[in-house]
């Protein structure tokens, strides 16, 4: 690996020298001894503990209707939802067709698969799509949120935006914790380093479910629609939302063990 990337070395203290395109950036030993991988480890349990809270809420408002394969892909797209990530029209480009279509058709896996192919309306101008975010132009850019869409006799809405940040506060209690002992917390600042190792780990979980629930709509007007997570939003908030939750979590464990 040469200079111009990434070399590293460690001095006699633990403290690891990185260069990084000719700049040398000094990593504190308790930064590179930190379990990142194990915090990286967590995010798929935590995703999973939200979206099985959020399948027993939505249970009990009486949500979907269809396949399970819709179901699940609408569930997915409100479990996005729930930490403020839109769904987004979206489409298969024409070039992709050809190759999409016979992988959607296989059976089982294909459905699940579509969302390989699928892109937002917006995501192929992104100045554009994210100026018209910033620009609170929600509705010229297709963004909807199918939480917000509820019937009045369903669940109400706040419930299932509690879901993500306690889950996130509980994985961010359990890795603090857990590690305690292993790693060199000091400060409040340095409490933030659990919430993003889960972080980390949870970006690449939403983007994978960015693939697996890629859902269709059907309406009297536009006849089928399909709909995905804003991948735009999905890598702010899908990295915001850990980090800020988890840790936390993590700071209640630190306030716990500086009062013993």
């Amino acid at each position: 690996m040469t200079s111009e990337h990434a070399e590293g070395s460690a001095d006699e203290s633990g403290d690891r020298t990185v260069s990084v395109l000719g700049t040398d950036v000094v990593l504190e030993e308790a930064f590179v001894a930190f379990p990142w991988r194990a915090g990286m480890a967590r995010a798929p349990a935590a995703f999973v503990a939200v979206f099985v809270l959020t399948a027993l809420v939505a249970a009990i408002g009486g949500f979907g209707s269809g396949t399970l394969q819709r179901r699940v892909s609408l569930l997915g797209i409100v479990v996005f939802n729930a930490h403020n990530i839109p769904a987004t029209v979206g489409a298969v480009p024409q070039l992709l067709v050809p190759v999409a279509e016979p992988v959607a058709g296989l059976p089982g896996v294909g459905p699940l698969l579509r969302g390989l192919f699928t892109f937002g309306t917006g995501h192929a101008a992104p100045l554009s799509h994210a100026g018209g975010i910033l620009g609170g132009q929600t509705a010229e850019i297709g963004h909807l949120s199918v939480i917000e869409g509820q019937g009045e006799t369903d669940v109400p809405t706040f419930v299932y935006y509690l879901l993500a940040p306690i889950a996130l506060v509980g994985a961010g209690y359990e890795f603090a914790d857990s590690y305690w002992e292993e790693t060199t917390t000091e400060t409040l600042a340095e409490v933030a380093r659990f919430g993003i190792a889960i972080a980390a780990g949870y970006l690449v979980v939403l983007l994978v479910g960015s693939v697996l629930f890629t859902a269709i709509l059907y309406s009297s007007i536009a006849g089928a629609v399909t709909i995905l997570p804003d991948r735009y939003l999905l890598v702010v908030f899908g990295f915001a939302y850990p980090t800020i939750f988890a840790t936390l979590g993590a700071g209640l464990v630190y306030l716990d063990r500086n009062e013993k």
